[in-house]
């Protein structure tokens, strides 16, 4: 999550509304280049993005296939399209409702190990967020796009905790972040305060259409903890989402 307004707390720096259905562009070839005039994004948003290729569920990780298997044994997605972050991996994989992969990408995470946010950490002012407090929270969420006073486009995941899913955000020069999505490696995906950043093309060409009519759901894996821990105790799915709650609906940053 790249820092906008460091003298503003994370969740209210930047007072977000949630966009009618028809508000929300699905982003094509030009649709990227506004992603880069936005602030978010690199060369590949620029020069815009085609087609995303789908490949077969496995090229994801042994944790990301088991979590898949259960949400549809389960019906835990309710028939809406969903997302899986593998912290572990820095990858995530988007699935239409009936389980099929659309694509998957690298992402940045909170530089902070750990699966639960701090109390209060959307509420707090950017400058006493330490780096041991900027963590990617694991879990279930009800993921739903909205658009924030600077006009961009988010997927909210835990408003609460001031988290979304956005474009690689690349205001911030000195922390390259379009270098560490580019990179093969894993270890350098620890950056933000928190949020999931993803390269432009794959969040205008998947996660856009994936979202732009309803909410769908996001799973985070955990990384301290057992995915039976985190995910798969009773094994019964809890209640439909439905649209995201009244919090996710108000100010939202992109960290």
């Amino acid at each position: 999550m790249a820092v906008f307004q460091a003298h503003a707390s994370a969740r209210n720096r930047a007072a977000a509304r949630k966009p009618h259905a028809t508000g929300v562009q699905v982003l094509g070839l030009g649709g990227a280049a506004s992603l880069a005039a936005l602030g978010f994004g690199g060369p590949a948003a620029a020069q815009g993005g085609g087609a995303i290729p789908r490949p077969p569920v496995a090229e994801t990780s042994t944790s990301l296939q088991a979590l898949r298997t259960w949400v549809l044994a389960t019906g835990d997605n309710h028939g809406r399209p969903f997302v899986i972050v593998d912290k572990i991996d820095a990858r995530v994989a988007a699935f239409d409702p009936a389980g099929a992969m659309l694509a998957s990408a690298p992402v940045l995470l909170g530089l902070a190990r750990g699966d639960d946010s701090p109390a209060g950490i959307g509420d707090r002012a950017l400058a006493s967020i330490g780096p041991e407090d900027r963590i990617t929270p694991a879990g279930r969420f009800a993921g739903e796009l909205g658009e924030n006073l600077a006009g961009r486009t988010v997927l909210w995941v835990d408003y609460d905790a001031a988290i979304s899913l956005h474009p690689v955000a690349t205001a911030v020069v000195s922390e390259r972040r379009q270098a560490r999505l580019d990179s093969p490696a894993t270890s350098d995906n620890r950056i933000s305060y928190g949020c999931i950043n993803v390269p432009a093309d794959f969040y205008s060409a998947v996660v856009l259409p994936m979202f732009r009519d309803a909410p769908g759901v996001v799973y985070v894996l955990p990384e301290t903890r057992s995915l039976d821990a985190q995910f798969f105790h009773g094994t019964a799915a809890p209640a439909d989402p439905g649209r995201a709650s009244a919090s996710l609906q108000g100010d939202s940053p992109d960290l």
